[in-house]
C-alpha cells in the first residue's frame, strides 16, 4: 500500500543534485582585480571629468583586463585618486571559470568588493544564476544576492528572495520563499542551507515536497537530507503516498519522520504521535517502522490498529500489506481484538497472548488466538436481533469468517458459558477491553498544496544584449 513500488523507486526527496553543482569559486577566480593592475586594452574614446569633486577618466566601448580576467562594457569610469572603478551598460566579464553579465559594476579595490547591479547573470559550466543585486567580497570569498536569486542548471531551477554564498565554507544559504523544481519534483520552504563538501541539505520552516515519480507529498517544519538517501523531517511531519494505480492513498502523520534509501530497499521510521490512515487500514502508535521489501508495518509502544469494524490493541502489532490490501494483522502479548457487529452494534471481543488475523481480498477470513485465548461473542436471531452471548477460555481458538461475518469456530478444550439475553449483557467486557473509535485517524479534510505560485518558466528580467549574443553563438 505505502510505497508499493519503492523497490523500483525512491522515497520523496529534495532535488538537490542541481544545487550541489553550485560551483565554488564563482564570480572570479583566485586572481582578482585587487591583486593585479587594471589594464586598459581598448576604447573608442575617452574624456576627463569631475564627479562629486573627484577627477575621473571616462572610457567608452572599453575593454579592460587584469591577469586572465577580461571585462567589456559600454563605458567605464576610472577614479584617478581613489580605489574605485565603475562600469555601465552591457557589461560582460570573462574569467577562466565563468562569465558574468551586469548592467552596472561598482568595484572598490581597497576592500576587494564588487557590487553588481541590474540584470546580473553568472554562468559557470551548466549552472546559471540570475539576480538584480549581487555583492561579492574578494577577501572573504562571500557573495550576497540581496534582491532575488534564480539558479538554473540541467537538473532544474531554484528561486528565492535572497541568497548568500560562502566559498571557504563550501556552503550556500537561500532565504525567503525558497522553491526548487525539476522534471519530477517540487520543494519549497522559508530557507535552505547546503554544504557542497558534505552534500548536506537543510530546508527550514513550512516545507513542502511533491514527488511525482512516487506520487508522494512530504511536509513538515524542518528537513535534512544527504547523498546517502537519508531524509529526516522534524516537527509536524506528514507523508502522503498514492499507489501507482491511484486506487489507494496512505497518510502518515508524526512528530518526526526518517526515510532511508539503501540499494533497492526503502525504510520509513516515524516517531511520536504516529497516525496512519488508508482506506483499508489505520493506526496510532508511538513508533512506526516500515520496510518496502517486506511491506510490513511495525507498530510499537501503545499501538492500536483498525481495519473496517475491527480494532486491535496490544504492545506490538505488525501489519502485512500486499500491494493495496491488508494481508495479515499480528499482535503479541496480552492483545485484544474488538469487532463491532454491523447489525446489532454489539462488541465481539477476542484476547490472548498472540493474535493473528488473515484477510483475503480485503475481507477478514480467519483469526487465530493462542495460547490462553478468551472469547466473548454476542449472538443474534434470524431477525438480526441480540439474543445472548458466548464467553469461554481455551488454549487456542480459530475463527472463520465469510463476507465479514463469523461462520465457524474451532477451539480446543474450553471452559465457558452461554448467557441468555439480559439488559446488561451488551456492556459485558473481557479483562483488558479497549474500544477507542474516537482515536481512530480520519482521512485529511483538506488538501495539502504549495503556498507559493509555480516557479516561473521565464527569467526575472529581459536578457542583456551581450548575454543573448553569447547564447546565440553557442547554437
Amino acid at each position: 500500500m505505502l510505497y508499493s513500488s519503492m523497490q523500483k523507486s525512491h522515497p520523496p526527496h529534495i532535488p538537490f543534485r542541481f544545487l550541489i553543482i553550485f560551483i565554488f569559486g564563482l564570480f572570479f577566480s583566485a586572481s582578482s582585480f585587487a591583486q593585479n593592475v587594471i589594464n586598459i586594452e581598448s576604447f573608442s574614446r575617452a574624456k576627463g571629468a569631475i564627479v562629486d569633486g573627484q577627477q575621473i577618466q571616462k572610457l567608452y566601448d572599453a575593454r579592460l583586463s587584469t591577469g586572465n580576467i577580461v571585462m567589456v562594457c559600454d563605458s567605464a569610469w576610472r577614479f584617478i585618486n581613489t580605489n574605485e572603478m565603475r562600469a555601465f551598460g552591457n557589461i560582460q566579464i570573462d574569467t577562466p571559470d565563468e562569465r558574468i553579465w551586469s548592467d552596472t559594476l561598482y568595484y572598490y579595490t581597497d576592500r576587494d568588493l564588487s557590487l553588481l547591479r541590474g540584470r546580473v547573470i553568472i554562468l559557470q559550466d551548466n549552472t546559471t544564476l540570475f539576480g538584480n543585486k549581487v555583492d561579492y567580497n574578494f577577501f572573504t570569498k562571500e557573495a550576497f544576492f540581496e534582491d532575488g536569486i534564480r539558479l538554473e542548471d540541467n537538473e532544474g531551477t531554484l528561486v528565492a528572495q535572497r541568497g548568500a554564498y560562502f566559498q571557504r565554507q563550501d556552503s550556500a544559504i537561500f532565504r525567503g520563499n525558497v522553491q526548487l523544481v525539476d522534471s519530477a519534483q517540487y520543494a519549497e520552504g522559508d530557507s535552505l542551507f547546503i554544504n557542497r563538501e558534505s552534500n548536506d541539505l537543510q530546508l527550514y520552516s513550512n516545507l513542502f515536497v511533491a514527488d511525482s515519480s512516487n506520487n508522494a507529498i512530504l511536509t513538515g517544519d524542518y528537513l535534512e537530507a544527504d547523498s546517502t538517501g537519508r531524509r529526516f523531517v522534524d516537527g509536524n511531519a506528514y507523508l502522503r503516498r498514492i499507489s501507482s494505480d491511484t486506487t489507494d492513498t496512505m497518510h502518515i502523520n508524526s512528530d518526526q519522520l526518517l526515510m532511508l534509501d539503501q540499494d533497492t530497499v526503502n525504510y520509513i521510521r516515524a516517531f511520536d504521535n504516529v497516525r496512519v490512515w488508508a482506506p483499508e487500514f489505520s493506526s496510532v502508535s508511538d513508533t512506526l517502522l516500515y520496510n518496502s521489501s517486506t511491506e510490513i508495518f511495525e507498530l510499537i509502544s501503545n499501538p492500536i490498529a483498525w481495519h473496517e469494524n475491527i480494532q486491535l490493541t496490544g504492545p506490538y502489532i505488525t501489519v502485512q500489506m500486499d500491494s493495496n490490501e491488508v494481508r495479515r494483522l499480528h499482535s503479541f502479548h496480552k492483545t485484544i481484538a474488538v469487532q463491532e457487529d454491523s447489525a446489532t452494534g454489539r462488541l465481539h471481543q477476542i484476547k490472548g497472548d498472540t493474535l493473528t488475523a488473515y484477510f483475503e481480498q480485503g475481507n477478514i477470513s480467519r483469526i487465530r488466538i493462542h495460547p490462553n485465548s478468551q472469547v466473548l461473542y454476542h449472538t443474534k436471531n434470524a431477525n438480526d436481533e441480540p439474543d445472548g452471548a458466548v464467553e469461554y477460555a481455551s488454549p487456542e481458538t480459530t475463527m472463520y469468517f465469510k463476507n465479514g461475518s463469523l461462520s465457524r469456530v474451532v477451539a480446543g478444550k474450553n471452559d465457558g458459558y452461554f448467557f441468555e439475553e439480559f439488559p446488561g449483557l451488551k456492556d459485558r467486557k473481557l479483562e483488558g477491553f479497549a474500544w477507542n473509535p474516537d482515536m481512530r485517524p480520519l482521512p485529511p479534510d483538506t488538501l495539502v498544496v504549495p503556498r507559493f505560485p509555480p516557479v516561473p518558466g521565464e527569467r526575472p528580467f529581459s536578457l542583456p544584449e551581450r548575454y543573448i549574443r553569447y547564447i546565440e553563438s553557442l547554437r
